[in-house]
């Protein structure tokens, strides 16, 4: 692993002398390049012409519960490898569920903090979809979660927000023990919010993808560019960051999800023309983010196609 200065120093040299494209993690055997996780290869290749969508909370219908196998399963098969953003935490008996707030109160049937409660506790709870229709479904495990994403030819990005005093890392670490148990490695984003966390789990799992917070090319020191996804934010649109980082290696994700009214998914939709998404590809995003996959299928469906023309790995 070497620190970012070295490696855009060599990406620079390589580039002036056309020798090799900048931002590859492709070795010459078409393998990928030695330190690199196995799916950093497929990120390069969506990166030349396509575009993904991650589904927040994996929802593509009011009528799909966030964080639900059904929601997993209706998104995976609607998008040609769709990123599932899921939530994952811990209960007290030490099982991971998926679960976006610390409680079940807003989502569930049931109430009280997830940490406070046993799986067999958890599992009694019934899932409400995002419309607020009750469903026979129960909080489903992350094992279970992964299982589904598989099946259906998804990645799962995991938020890694532990609950009030807990650490990133602690989580982390359960995460990344059930992800190998899963086989699930290969198809896996680990979503952290600074650099400093992204270093800490990066190192524990430099196999797996990493998506880190950042604010421009120089919190990528200390980490393989190769193994990190750019998260920039949800608000300002920041095309020459996006620039710097694709020249740096790293696949920008830019959000568009948020607090209903506010987020850009609904100004984009409010003269109902949300073509707006088309303006985020061409400058240089590879990632959206959105409470709205379908809404930006509608308008990169091409560019959806081609990335999911790119070979992944296993």
């Amino acid at each position: 692993m070497r620190p970012f200065t070295t490696a855009a120093a060599l990406v620079v040299l390589l580039s002036a002398s056309g020798c090799v494209d900048a931002a590859s993690s492709v070795g010459a055997s078409g393998a990928p390049a030695a330190g690199a996780p196995a799916m950093a290869t497929y990120f390069d290749c969506v990166r030349d012409g396509g575009v993904a969508i991650s589904a927040h909370r994996a929802v593509s219908a009011p009528d799909q519960p966030e964080n639900s196998i059904a929601a997993i399963e209706a998104t995976g098969q609607a998008i040609p490898g769709a990123i599932l953003e899921l939530d994952a935490v811990l209960t007290k008996d030490g099982h991971l569920v998926l679960m976006h707030d610390e409680t079940l109160d807003r989502t569930t049937t049931g109430h009280g903090r997830v940490a406070d409660l046993t799986l067999v506790q958890v599992k009694a709870a019934r899932l409400k979809a995002s419309n607020g229709a009750l469903t026979d479904a129960a909080p489903p495990t992350l094992a279970e979660a992964l299982d589904a994403a598989g099946r259906v030819g998804a990645i799962a990005s995991l938020d890694l927000k532990p609950a009030e005093g807990g650490t990133t890392v602690d989580l982390a670490r359960a995460v990344i023990d059930q992800v190998r148990r899963s086989g699930a490695a290969d198809r896996v984003i680990l979503i952290t919010y600074n650099d400093a966390d992204a270093r800490a789990v990066a190192a524990l799992a430099p196999e797996m993808m990493i998506s880190a917070g950042l604010s421009g090319v120089d919190g990528l020191a200390g980490l393989n560019s190769a193994q990190i996804l750019a998260w920039t934010g949800t608000r300002e649109e920041r095309p020459e960051m996006w620039s710097a980082l694709r020249q740096a290696g790293v696949e920008v994700q830019f959000g568009t999800l948020g607090a209903a009214g506010r987020r850009l998914d609904d100004r984009y939709a409010a003269d109902g023309d949300v073509s707006e998404y088309r303006d985020l590809f061409r400058q240089g995003v590879t990632v959206i983010a959105t409470d709205t996959p379908l809404a930006v299928q509608s308008v990169l469906g091409a560019e959806v196609a081609k990335a999911a023309t790119c070979r992944r790995p296993g």
